[in-house]
């Protein structure tokens, strides 16, 4: 049953006021969780806790030790849930043990942050499910319980909003396309109208409105006396121990026997379920406080999309692929995934169609990051770059080989003139301009970078042009020196397919260049299948969608001047007027530095933008870079900013 992190708190992105008090809860203090049951609620003392299962697939954590006692960030899930348990009035524990029960006794004891703790022997765990388990505490299911199964992190206010309905009730919350497992649906007093469990959730299930189970419960006294215990009795004398309990709820809530099971949604707490390996990774990202989940993105440098927070960082089309293409590539997965991809002959055949140039003069790789490490490695002497500027070319390079031309900070445009200038005197074999320029977004139009190129030819200097966002620009593909090459045996042009076409994941970028030689070089140092299937796939597919291509740049493109229009009233921030998909935003004397920023933009807001203290550039602390997403996301950020500023 496992799940995902999105489904763990209310984003701030998903929320009508995303400027309301925080939804996103620590475990000190759940904020916004339910109150304590009130008085007039009875309280429950007991609860029985499912902990008998192997957790095979956490293997090999759990060789030596329970599900229940595997940690997250330093604490076993038994313990944790218990002392949760313990702030809402639990006395008692009834934990059914099995594979290595005896690790739970020694851990836990008779007794656990003041609660007094019963055993029972699950004797069939190995070859039955969580149905018999239940079975085997059936004596202790005689008053009001809390039914929670051992492989649960949650923050006590899960309990809280429970305890809160006087009938019995199950803790559910929204469900989120990486959940799997158990669902209901509410009627519109709130109650479960539906159970449908995970295997009967086929090809034509619709997710819409559905809730996924916790696997924690409220059961009151009658309704265990009247339909749980003598239908689990059924179950079990009738051999069905491969079941789930929740089958019991799906049939005693399809028949109307019970139609006020309440369907408590606890989205306003944290919870996980853990499964896998997977589910133990996502638990502890999410049960760290928002400052030390901060710190752990810095150190991700991507797959945000399983972290539930929106990004402004990265910079991406988010307007294509279109549907229909993504289709396509689901019809042969099967066929990409388990058959080799071509070499990078083929692949430069691939992109010659798209781009219109000869194969023979392409160099395609695992994304552009691939081949400015080889250039870097094996094919540059001394460098020439303006900075700021895309800091793998800097990296690339020994210090001593690397040349930095400041831009004015009053706009950051590049004087070519004065570059190539620079470049020449200081003896560069390579100059770099990226244009559009990250982090300014400022573009170099083609007849400047055409000048630079003969220029610095006679010098035996080769020009490398990055035109990764050019798609984004106001030219668009008129901006582009691509067609330029042949003319110019000096120039190279160099290019991230991952960003403007939005596969960032598929890892594609390409470098074009009238030097055969330098060509064959190139693809020398490329491993025999350096480009996966599925961005093979891509290539092959992605002509037939030119004018779609084209529309999502124009859209992303039109987003970002919105964006850029929006920043322009926020006080205490100084944008710099874009030609891409992102903004460079000096920071006012009175606002936060950057990285401070971008900090409480995460804890805050849910909200990730980059910092540019790393750049190299006067007062680069002072400086952040914001990607421009769709309207609505742009509109929440700025007002997450307006907060901050």
């Amino acid at each position: 049953m496992s799940s995902s992190p999105i489904g763990r708190w209310d984003t701030r992105a998903d929320r009508e006021d995303p400027l309301a008090e925080p939804l996103i809860t620590t475990e000190d203090e759940p904020r916004g969780a339910a109150a304590a049951p009130t008085a007039a609620i009875a309280a429950v003392r007991r609860v029985v806790i499912l902990a008998a299962g192997k957790g095979h697939r956490l293997q090999p954590l759990t060789a030596a030790q329970p599900k229940c006692l595997v940690e997250v960030n330093g604490q076993p899930l038994l313990p944790r849930a218990l002392r949760a348990l313990a702030a809402h009035g639990v006395t008692e524990a009834v934990i059914v043990i099995g594979h290595q029960g005896d690790l739970v006794r020694a851990r836990v004891g008779a007794r656990f942050a003041g609660v007094d703790v019963r055993y029972v022997e699950a004797p069939h765990y190995a070859t039955t499910n969580n149905i018999r388990s239940l079975w085997d505490a059936r004596e202790y299911l005689d008053e009001d319980i809390l039914l929670v199964e051992a492989d649960l992190i949650f923050d006590d206010g899960v309990i809280a909003a429970l305890l809160e309905h006087p009938g019995s009730s199950a803790a559910v919350a929204p469900l989120q396309p990486a959940l799997s497992g158990t669902v209901v649906r509410r009627d519109p007093r709130g109650c479960v109208a539906s159970v449908v469990l995970g295997a009967d959730q086929g090809v034509n299930f619709d997710p819409a409105g559905a809730f996924k189970t916790l696997n924690i419960y409220l059961l009151r006294k009658e309704l265990l006396r009247d339909q749980l215990l003598p239908r689990l009795r059924r179950q079990i004398e009738a051999g069905r121990t491969q079941d789930y309990y929740e089958s019991i709820f799906r049939d005693f809530v399809a028949d109307g026997s019970v139609a006020d099971l309440a369907a408590v949604d606890v989205s306003r707490s944290r919870w996980y379920e853990i499964d896998d390996h997977r589910d133990l990774e996502a638990a502890q990202f999410l049960f760290l406080d928002r400052d030390a989940q901060f710190d752990r993105i810095q150190q991700l440098y991507g797959s945000y999309w399983r972290y539930g927070f929106v990004d402004h960082s990265y910079l991406y089309n988010l307007h294509f692929p279109p549907p229909q293409m993504l289709e396509g590539f689901r019809e042969d997965l099967r066929e990409v995934i388990t058959n080799y991809p071509v070499g990078q002959a083929e692949l430069a055949r691939l992109v010659a169609d798209w781009t219109g140039v000869s194969a023979d003069q392409l160099v395609v790789a695992n994304g552009a990051a691939e081949l400015i490490k080889i250039l870097g490695n094996e094919f540059l002497g001394t460098l020439a770059i303006p900075t700021p500027s895309f800091n793998e070319y800097e990296q690339v390079i020994a210090p001593h080989q690397l040349n930095r031309m400041p831009l004015d900070s009053a706009n950051f445009d590049l004087d070519v003139d004065a570059f190539a200038a620079f470049a020449i005197e200081r003896e560069a074999d390579t100059a770099v301009i990226v244009s559009p320029n990250n982090p300014t977004a400022r573009s170099v139009s083609p007849a400047d970078l055409l000048r630079a190129a003969r220029r610095l030819e006679p010098h035996g200097c080769r020009l490398i042009v990055d035109e990764s966002f050019v798609e984004f620009s106001r030219a668009g593909r008129e901006g582009s020196v691509e067609s330029m090459v042949e003319t110019h045996p000096n120039l190279v042009v160099l290019k991230s397919m991952s960003k403007v076409f939005g596969v960032a994941g598929l890892r594609i970028g390409y470098l074009l260049s009238s030097d055969r030689e330098l060509v064959q070089a190139l693809r020398a140092r490329m491993p025999i299948w350096n480009v996966n299937g599925m961005a093979e796939a891509f290539l092959r597919s992605v002509g037939r969608y030119r004018r779609e291509f084209v529309k999502s740049c124009d859209q992303t493109g039109a987003t970002c001047r919105e964006l850029y229009d929006r920043l322009l009233a926020l006080p205490g921030l100084e944008p710099i007027e874009p030609d891409a998909n992102f903004i460079l935003c000096k920071l006012g004397v009175a606002a936060p530095s950057g990285p401070l920023l971008a900090r409480r933009l995460y804890v805050e807001h849910n909200m990730l933008i980059k910092d540019c203290a790393a750049k190299s550039m006067p007062e680069a602390d002072r400086y952040v870079r914001i990607a421009s997403r769709t309207a609505a996301e742009n509109e929440r950020l700025t007002r997450a900013l307006a907060t901050l500023l």
